[in-house]
C-alpha cells in the first residue's frame, strides 16, 4: 500500500483531496457553503454536504465496523494496505510540502492536508454510497417536520391504503421520474444521466482462439475530479501481483487481471434501499404507528463550522429525524405531511467491499471471484464479469441487495405512491408493520441482505456480457429468470446498446462480421469492440434514406440523402454522416411506436426492429434535423472531429463515440446539441467511456491493451495529461506492461526507493 499511495499522491493529489475534505464534514469551512460540491453522486451544496457527513461521523460507523472480526469488519491484510497507502500518501505530501506541489491547481491549499485511516475507510463508504444514501444528500438533509397546520390532517384509517390496493393508480409522469429517489432505483444516475455505466465482456474457451479466457473493460465514467480511474500495478513478491484501475482514494483495484483471471464490474440494476411509508400519529408528525404502538423519532443535531466572508468560523447546526429504518426523507414526491413521512433505509453504509474488493485482486481463476464473493457480498452496486486462464467466464450479482421477496412486495407495498413505483423497480415498504421489516437469509454474511443463492450468476464457456441492464440477458442464448423484483425485471425490451454488444459477439462467433474465422483473437476483439458501429443506423438507415429520396423537394433535404447513403454507420471522428444521423434520431427518438416489429421476449437482441415510415415523425425528424445543421452552417457531411471534441491545453481532440440511446456501444455524455457548435466539449462534469481495456490470457500469461480516454495524469502540466487522449481520438492503445521482463524494458520506466517511515513508530508498520 506505500508505493501506492506515494505514486497516487504524485499523480494525482489535488484530485483526492477535495473529497477526503468531503468525508471529513469540512466542505464548509474552506470553501463557500452554498456552492455545489463537484462531481457526484449527489449535486448537493457544501452545507448540506458537511451535515449528512457529519450525521455518518457523529455515529461512529468507521469505528463499529473497525471493531468487528473479519468479514463483517475488514480482514488484517486490508488494514495492512490502507495503513500502508495513508503512510504513503502523507510520506509524499511531507517530502514535497504544500507550497511546493507540482499542480498549480491546490498548490498552496490549506485543505490540502495529511490523511488518515479513517478518511480511507470513509472515503470506500462514499463509493458505495453510490446509488443509495450518498445521491440522496439533499433528500435527507431537507427532511423536517411539517409545520402545524399541516400536522392536523389526519391520516388514513388503519388498513385504508391496503384496501385501495389493485385500483389503477394515477399515472406518475415525468415529475415522478424527476426524483432522484426513483432514478437511482431505476439504474440512472441523476448528475450522470446516459454516460453513466459500463460496458464488458468476457470470453470462454468456445471463442477464443487459443481456448483461454479474453476479456474487454470499459467503465463509462467521470472524465474529471475526484473519480476518475487511476491505472496501476500493485506488485509484492510472493504474495501479490495485479494490475488495472483504482478508485482515487480507495487503494484496491476494481478491473484488472492477476496471472490467472480477469475481472471487471457494471452497474448492477438491483435497487440498494428501500422508503418506508409510515403513518403518523394524527398531530403528532414526528411519532408513527408501529405494530400498532407509537414510535417516537429521535431528533439527531449535528454541528459543523462554517466559513464566514470574513474568514472567522461560525458553528452551524442542523437536525435531522431518526426512525428505526432510518433518516427521513422529502422530496416532490416523497412528502413529509401530517399524516404520512418516508423513512430511508440503505444497505451501502459501509466499507467492507474493500475486502471483498482486495480478495478479487488476490483471486487466480473464476471460482476464486465468485466463492470470495460470496463470503461478503458487500460491493454496494457493481456486478461483476471475469474470464480467467482455464476458459471460464462468470457473470455474477456479488452486491449487497435488501431482503425483500416478492411475497413481501406483495404484502408490504400498499401505499398509493408505492404502486406507482413497482413498474419504476423501486419498492416503498410499509413501515406500520414489523412484517415489512428486511429479511434475513441464514448463509447471508450479515442480516438483511440476499445471500447469493437468491442472487443471480452464469458460468458458461463462450461468453458473457453486460451493458448496464438487468440481469436477465448476459448471453443471448442463456436467460437468468425467477430472480426478485428487487433485482429488476426480467422478459422486457433490453437497451440498444446491450443488443449492439450481444450482435457483435454473436456475429463475431457466427463468422458474419466481415471477418475470418469464428473466434476472437485479442486483435479481432479489439476491432469488433471498438468498431464504433451505431445500431440504430443498422436498423433504420435504409429505410431513411428512402423516405428521404421520397420527400417533397420543397422541404430541401435531397442534399442529406445521399451522404446518409454513404454514412458507414460508425461514429469514429470521421464518419462522414455520422453528425446528421445523429441529429435526426435525437429529432426523431426511437420510442417503441416507430418500430414496425415490436419486441419479443423469445427473441430480445433481434427486436423490435424496422422503421414505420408512413410515420408522419420520420419526415419532420429528418427536414429538422437537416435544418438545424445547414440553419446554422454546419456542412451536412459534418464529422465528429469538429462537432464532438475535448480541449486540453489548447489542443483540440475529437472524440468518437455517441450517445447510448441510439445504440452506439462506446458511448460519451457530451453537451446537447448546440446549432454551429454540434455536440461540442467533452469534459468538466462529463463522462463516457474512460479506462479502456482488452485482455487475453496466454501460454505466457496474460496479455493486455488498454488506453484511458481523458490521460492518466489529471495536472495539464504533465507530460501525461493528453497523450491517451490523442490515443483515443485515433483509435490507438499502449500495451499493458505486466510482467517485470515487459516493465523493465519500457523506456520510460523510473525505479526509486523510498524509506517508508515517516517516524520510528511507523516504522513497524511498513514491515
Amino acid at each position: 500500500g506505500f508505493g501506492a499511495g506515494y505514486a497516487f499522491a504524485r499523480d494525482a493529489i489535488c484530485e483526492i483531496a477535495g473529497r477526503f475534505v468531503t468525508v471529513r464534514a469540512e466542505r464548509s469551512r474552506f470553501f463557500p457553503a452554498t456552492d455545489l460540491v463537484d462531481y457526484g453522486p449527489s449535486r448537493t451544496t457544501n452545507l448540506d454536504s458537511d451535515f449528512f457527513w457529519q450525521r455518518l461521523l457523529d455515529a461512529e460507523l468507521v469505528e463499529h465496523e473497525l471493531a468487528l472480526p473479519a468479514p463483517l469488519g475488514p480482514t488484517a491484510a486490508t488494514r495492512e494496505l490502507v495503513q500502508g497507502y495513508v503512510l504513503g500518501y502523507n510520506r509524499y505530501l511531507s517530502d514535497t510540502g504544500v507550497d511546493n506541489l507540482p499542480d498549480p491547481r491546490c498548490r498552496g491549499r490549506e485543505w490540502v492536508r495529511p490523511i488518515t485511516e479513517q478518511d480511507i475507510w470513509l472515503r470506500a463508504m462514499h463509493w458505495n454510497m453510490w446509488r443509495s444514501s450518498g445521491g440522496m444528500v439533499t433528500q435527507i438533509v431537507a427532511a423536517a417536520p411539517p409545520p402545524a397546520s399541516a400536522t392536523a390532517t389526519s391520516p388514513p384509517a388503519p388498513g385504508a391504503r391496503r384496501a385501495r390496493r389493485g385500483v389503477s393508480a394515477p399515472p406518475a409522469g415525468r415529475f415522478l421520474d424527476a426524483d432522484p429517489i426513483v432514478r437511482f432505483a431505476q439504474g440512472v444516475d441523476p448528475t450522470l444521466g446516459d454516460g453513466a455505466g459500463s460496458n464488458m465482456m468476457a470470453i470462454g474457451a468456445d471463442g477464443t482462439d487459443n481456448g483461454r479466457g479474453m476479456l474487454f473493460a470499459n467503465p463509462h465514467w467521470y472524465w474529471n475530479g475526484p473519480e476518475r480511474w487511476y491505472e496501476i500495478q500493485l506488485t509484492v513478491p510472493g504474495r501479490l501481483n495485479v494490475t488495472g484501475i483504482q478508485t482515487m482514494g480507495v487503494p484496491v483495484i476494481q478491473t484488472g487481471f492477476t496471472d490467472g483471471v480477469a475481472w471487471a464490474g457494471t452497474s448492477s440494476f438491483a435497487t440498494r434501499y428501500t422508503p418506508y411509508e409510515l403513518t403518523l400519529v394524527p398531530g403528532e408528525s414526528t411519532s408513527y404507528l408501529y405494530d400498532g404502538a407509537t414510535q417516537r423519532m429521535t431528533p439527531n443535531t449535528v454541528t459543523i463550522q462554517v466559513r464566514q466572508p470574513d474568514g472567522a468560523l461560525q458553528p452551524r447546526s442542523h437536525t435531522f429525524w431518526e426512525t428505526r429504518f432510518g433518516p427521513m426523507i422529502q422530496s416532490d414526491q416523497f412528502v413529509w405531511n401530517g399524516g404520512t413521512g418516508y423513512a430511508f433505509k440503505d444497505v451501502g453504509a459501509t466499507f467492507r467491499w474493500v475486502s471483498q474488493q482486495f480478495e478479487l485482486n488476490h483471486a487466480q481463476s473464476v471460482g476464486d471471484i465468485s466463492e470470495g464473493g460470496k463470503r461478503y457480498m458487500a460491493i454496494g452496486w457493481r456486478n461483476l464479469q471475469a474470464a480467467d486462464a482455464n476458459g471460464d467466464v462468470f457473470y455474477g450479482d456479488r452486491t449487497a441487495v435488501p431482503h425483500v421477496t416478492d411475497e413481501m412486495v406483495e404484502r408490504c407495498v400498499t401505499g398509493a405512491l408505492g404502486r406507482q413505483l413497482l413498474s419504476r423497480s423501486l419498492l416503498v415498504l410499509d413501515g406500520s408493520r414489523s412484517a415489512c421489516e428486511w429479511g434475513t437469509d441464514p448463509d447471508a454474511p450479515v442480516p438483511g441482505i440476499m445471500s447469493a443463492r437468491r442472487l443471480p450468476e452464469l458460468h458458461r464457456r463462450d461468453y458473457v456480457s453486460q451493458s448496464n441492464d438487468t440481469h436477465w440477458l448476459n448471453n443471448a442464448n442463456a436467460r437468468l429468470e425467477g430472480y426478485p423484483l428487487i433485482m429488476g425485471a426480467e422478459r422486457t425490451q433490453r437497451s440498444l446498446r446491450t443488443r449492439n454488444g450481444l450482435l457483435k459477439i454473436e456475429r463475431r462467433l457466427a463468422g458474419t462480421d466481415g471477418r475470418p474465422g469464428r473466434t476472437f483473437t485479442l486483435d479481432t476483439f479489439i476491432d469488433t469492440v471498438m468498431d464504433q458501429r451505431v445500431l440504430s443506423a443498422e436498423l433504420w438507415k435504409p429505410q431513411v434514406v428512402r423516405v428521404c429520396e421520397s420527400m417533397d423537394p420543397a422541404t430541401e433535404v435531397a442534399p442529406a440523402c445521399p451522404i446518409l447513403e454513404a454514412f458507414d454507420g460508425t461514429e469514429t471522428v470521421e464518419s462522414r454522416g455520422a453528425v446528421l444521423w445523429r441529429r435526426f434520431v435525437e429529432r426523431l427518438g426511437t420510442e417503441n411506436s416507430l418500430y414496425t416489429t415490436p419486441f419479443d421476449p423469445d427473441d430480445p437482441v433481434g427486436t423490435p426492429s424496422g422503421l414505420v415510415t408512413t410515420d408522419s415523425r420520420v419526415e419532420t425528424a429528418l427536414q429538422a434535423a437537416v435544418q438545424d445543421l445547414v440553419g446554422s452552417g454546419m456542412p451536412l457531411d459534418a464529422t465528429y472531429r469538429t462537432y464532438q471534441w475535448t480541449d486540453k491545453n489548447g489542443v483540440h481532440i475529437g472524440v468518437p463515440g455517441g450517445s447510448a440511446s441510439l445504440g452506439q456501444y462506446t458511448i460519451v455524455s457530451s453537451d446537447a446539441f448546440q446549432p454551429g457548435v454540434g455536440w461540442g466539449h467533452v469534459g468538466d462534469r462529463r463522462t463516457g467511456s474512460s479506462f479502456i481495456m482488452w485482455m487475453q490470457f496466454t501460454p505466457q500469461g496474460p496479455v493486455g491493451r488498454s488506453v484511458m480516454t481523458y490521460s492518466q495524469s489529471p495536472n495539464p502540466d504533465s507530460p501525461y495529461y493528453l497523450d491517451q487522449t490523442v490515443m483515443y481520438q485515433d483509435g490507438a492503445h499502449k500495451p499493458m506492461r505486466y510482467t517485470e521482463f515487459d516493465i523493465l524494458a519500457d523506456p520510460g520506466v523510473r525505479e526509486e526507493g523510498i524509506e517508508c517511515a515517516i517516524s520510528p513508530v511507523e516504522r513497524s508498520r511498513c514491515q
